[in-house]
């Protein structure tokens, strides 16, 4: 998952980025909402006062003059127990007439400056200029020193909720996404047993009713009609292998009777041949049977522990005079005193198949290879070598099914069901099955055919 970048591309990581970027957009509007409502409308009651002053005073100097101005702001000062507000009264030519600023803003209207306070502290104050008649000025003016500690005590908690809303997002799009993809890997699993083989795998279904749950039932519905299918038709195929087998060896007799009357000549040549057709077509159709039994499982009674390294040397011995007729060297490479756990008879036939196959399709006067030694994960490996053309990858798979063959395999003797034997037998008995190129980039591969074998159990 993480290589290539690989992670950033599911959509675990995707619900997380955008659940994160929920979490911060929303924590970012209720900290505007915050600010709005706490330092803005501190901000907004000083303006709001400075502007009240502003009219007052100025009522003032249109009633009573620049005189009456002056007493007003003395008046004001003086009630001011919490030294937060400041005015200037200027004449035409600058000199201060009253107040506690020392100068005026540079310009006239709104604005906010830093007043110099006699301990040397600064303090901000928002101001308001304003003419009077005759050239004076009048600035009114607030402390803004509680907006400023309120604002950055403000700034200082939105840092702490920002983190916590980071933290508090990622961990709940992760926890989101990883419940999804946790629902995904499962269906991904059952998927992918279907695609390997295992009909009967289905999709869990959580009963939750979402999206997932329908998704997994009309799939499992779709499986199920599918399993239906191959069924019947498996079914088809058994029937009329088990239904043709009593009048195909009823024909066969017949054969071999008229065989036998008609001694020496044509006729009798005739009947042997149609004779062994009717043999090969009864062994076709035994195949078929006995496939069916080791896919419905009718042979796990017959399990039991043998000699495993046995089985495949005697196999190796029946084998050995077949591949000298083709010129071929078959090497037998079993360590000797492995155990098996299973059907010994349908053991037998899934080796014999192999060697069989390795033989038929070998480069004449090449080597078979036949070798069964201990796993490195435990367990034991069955492996069968030949240094034929070997089997195409794409086609690989398809070899397993039933009357499956290559081009290139027509025009030797066979069904096709050799390797769909094998596979039934290695899905019995819990085994792996693989094809690989035994020499790759050669122009004659080769193959190997691979069996992993479970250890008995205890």
């Amino acid at each position: 998952m993480g290589e290539g970048g690989g992670f950033t591309r599911t959509t675990t990581f995707r619900l997380t980025l955008l659940h994160l970027a929920l979490t911060l957009a929303g924590t970012v509007l209720l900290g505007a909402i915050a600010w709005w409502a706490t330092v803005g409308f501190a901000a907004r009651q000083a303006s709001e006062e400075v502007a009240r002053g502003m009219g007052v005073l100025g009522q003032s100097a249109a009633l009573s003059g620049l005189r009456g101005v002056a007493l007003s702001i003395e008046a004001r000062l003086a009630a001011d127990r919490a030294g937060v507000e400041y005015y200037l009264l200027a004449a035409p030519d600058g000199q201060r007439l009253a107040g506690n600023l020392a100068t005026a803003p540079p310009e006239m209207g709104w604005q906010t400056i830093e007043v110099r306070e006699a301990s040397g502290a600064t303090v901000p104050v928002i101001a308001l200029r304003a003419a009077l008649s005759g050239g004076a000025t009048l600035v009114v003016g607030r402390d803004l020193s509680a907006v400023r500690a309120l604002e950055s005590r403000l700034l200082g908690a939105a840092g702490w909720v920002a983190f916590g809303a980071i933290v508090i997002g990622l961990a709940g799009g992760y926890l989101i996404g990883r419940g999804i993809a946790r629902r995904t890997a499962a269906m991904d699993r059952a998927l992918a047993a279907v695609a390997a083989g295992d009909l009967a795998r289905r999709l869990p279904v959580a009963g939750r009713g979402d999206e997932f749950d329908t998704l997994s039932a009309r799939i499992n519905a779709m499986l199920d009609r599918l399993g239906e299918v191959m069924a019947a038709l498996r079914s088809v195929t058994d029937d009329i292998a088990h239904d043709m087998r009593t009048p195909l060896t009823r024909l066969r007799q017949r054969l071999e009777e008229v065989r036998r009357a008609a001694g020496e000549g044509e006729a009798a040549k005739a009947a042997a041949a149609a004779e062994a057709e009717c043999d090969a077509i009864l062994e076709l159709f035994a195949a078929l049977l006995r496939i069916a039994q080791v896919e419905a499982g009718a042979q796990r009674s017959a399990f039991g522990r043998f000699d495993l390294s046995g089985v495949a040397e005697a196999v190796a011995e029946v084998y050995a005079p077949a591949a000298e007729e083709r010129g071929q060297t078959l090497e037998a490479e079993i360590v000797p005193g492995i155990e098996g756990f299973g059907d010994r008879a349908l053991i037998t036939q899934l080796i014999a198949n192999l060697a069989e196959n390795a033989v038929r399709h070998g480069r004449e006067g090449g080597a078979v290879r036949i070798a069964l030694s201990p796993a490195a994960a435990g367990g034991v490996e069955l492996s069968v070598t030949d240094d034929g053309p070997g089997i195409p990858e794409a086609e690989r798979e398809r070899v397993f099914r039933r009357f499956h063959r290559l081009d290139s395999a027509r025009a030797t003797p066979g069904s096709g069901l050799g390797l769909a034997l094998v596979r039934a037998v290695a899905g019995l008995h819990g085994m792996a099955v693989t094809l690989e190129d035994a020499a790759p980039g050669s122009d004659m591969p080769g193959l190997v055919a691979r069996v992993f074998i479970p250890p008995p159990p205890a």
